[in-house]
């Protein structure tokens, strides 16, 4: 690893944010362009919102436009460090630079250009603190990120600026594989760790953050690597579900519980959202209102027999003598569709199973009544005489899956008979949810002020509130 010893942290540690591909709003950028053709980063807009965040740091992505750096270099790092702003430049390896679309640029893939005109930049200003370039183990990067060619640039930045710190980007795969540390530990001062629920690949779970960073800081901490854990506040593309204020409250105050006991330096929030905008009606999975079911398998491996339940205990009404329960599903495929007997979504009353169905055989991605298109479920043999019972919706894994995603949605559950509660799943109550590993169940609920309300919880945890 490098050399020149720990940097003095922010108080109470990086608060920084990031943005990039995966991001909406998250980069603010003047309405008109300006002589070049293009249209700048509002500093003076970005700045504002970075204080109202609370964050004493920004990831600054040389990305998406071709006047990033000299935006940086003209405008935001004076700006910043008249705010009192870190700043940490984010570069793309080869996977992520295109001939005419997105790239970091000027220099592209020239690594030594990049680490000299960093290296300046540091010594024009302290609150310059350290870049990062993305993925080094995807694809074909690793081709490129030899330890000679990293020696080259390192050394170059070194010669400019020795305390200029560098970092790459580790997914939970790579950041708890020791070969990994061991081939970059010696030219990285950390990595930055994006969560996503361990290797389950989710930003919907949030109570699995701690005891991921304690199995990789079991790893980089004998090699003096830090560790930044980077918090997806906005989307993941590959995630089945969007990140909720509440998970973000969660995971961000548990990396300041982390901060505070000295085990890493700071967090990242990945892709805030900052200018407001409602979140798209297209996020309202919903039948009716703005909440249902959602029962998920994200594209890790989930092994036979795994499942992802919602359960009631409903009083069952004496008087009648037939009982029928009427729910809709249905079912988005998120990756290459699935397989004949991979997935079944099942409703059980007790534990016996009344209805299924093989959702490789639920074609339509519509919402469907019940018994396939046959409406209500009869479930009078199930409950007839009894005072109540436990009514259940279930998925079932039925073949070892991995990259096969799935979102199953349950909404509008009505009965004759049993006195089933929260039926529109508008609330976070009555149901008694189950999950394990990628297999999970939630409410979903679409907030058309989901941004604003992210912005505001990530601010009162950077705040200390």
């Amino acid at each position: 690893m490098t050399t020149h010893g720990p940097y003095p942290q922010p108080t109470g540690g990086i608060k920084a944010t990031l943005t990039g591909g995966n991001t909406v709003g998250a980069t603010l950028r003047e309405r008109e362009p300006r002589a070049d053709g293009y249209r700048h980063l509002d500093t003076p807009a970005l700045i504002r919102r970075l204080l109202d965040l609370n964050a004493n740091t920004y990831l600054y992505c040389i990305w998406d436009c071709a006047t990033d750096y000299d935006d940086l270099v003209d405008e935001f790092m004076p700006a910043a460090a008249a705010a009192g702003i870190d700043v940490i430049p984010y570069i793309v390896p080869p996977t992520e630079t295109s001939d005419y679309g997105r790239a970091s640029r000027p220099y592209r893939l020239d690594y030594v250009a990049w680490a000299k005109a960093f290296a300046e930049l540091a010594v024009k200003y302290p609150n310059f603190k350290a870049w990062a370039i993305d993925d080094f183990e995807v694809g074909n990067n690793a081709s490129l990120f030899t330890p000679e060619y990293m020696r080259e640039f390192l050394a170059a930045a070194a010669a400019i600026s020795p305390e200029l710190r560098f970092y790459t980007c580790a997914y939970f795969g790579m950041a708890t594989n020791a070969e990994f540390l061991d081939k970059y530990g010696e030219f990285v001062d950390g990595i930055i760790y994006p969560f996503l629920d361990g290797p389950y690949e989710n930003t919907t779970i949030a109570g699995s953050l701690a005891r991921a960073m304690d199995e990789i800081l079991a790893l980089t901490d004998p090699r003096g690597l830090e560790l930044i854990p980077l918090i997806y506040t906005g989307r993941f593309l590959d995630a089945p579900l969007h990140a909720t204020p509440e998970y973000c409250t969660a995971t961000l105050t548990t990396t300041a519980e982390y901060v505070a006991a000295g085990k890493i330096p700071g967090v990242v929030s990945y892709g805030t959202q900052l200018d407001d905008g409602p979140a798209p009606t297209v996020e309202n999975k919903a039948m009716y209102g703005n909440g249902r079911l959602a029962l998920v398998n994200s594209r890790a491996r989930a092994a036979a027999g795994s499942t992802a339940s919602a359960t009631q205990r409903v009083p069952v009404d004496p008087r009648l003598s037939r009982y029928e329960v009427s729910f809709w599903y249905h079912r988005w495929f998120l990756a290459n569709g699935i397989e004949p007997g991979r997935y079944q979504l099942e409703m059980l009353i007790d534990d016996t199973v009344v209805w299924t169905m093989d959702l490789y055989e639920q074609r339509w991605p519509v919402w469907t009544n019940g018994d396939g298109m046959e409406g209500p479920v009869d479930v009078t043999k199930y409950v007839a005489g009894r005072n109540e019972v436990e009514l259940t919706f279930r998925l079932h894994v039925l073949q070892e899956t991995a990259g096969q995603m799935i979102d199953v949605g349950v909404d509008h559950v009505e009965s004759i008979g049993l006195g089933v509660r929260n039926g529109g799943f508008e609330e976070n109550s009555d149901w008694i949810l189950r999950g394990s590993g990628p297999v999970f169940a939630v409410y979903d609920h679409y907030l058309r002020d989901r941004s604003a309300r992210i912005f505001a919880a990530i601010s009162r945890v950077y705040a200390g509130r």
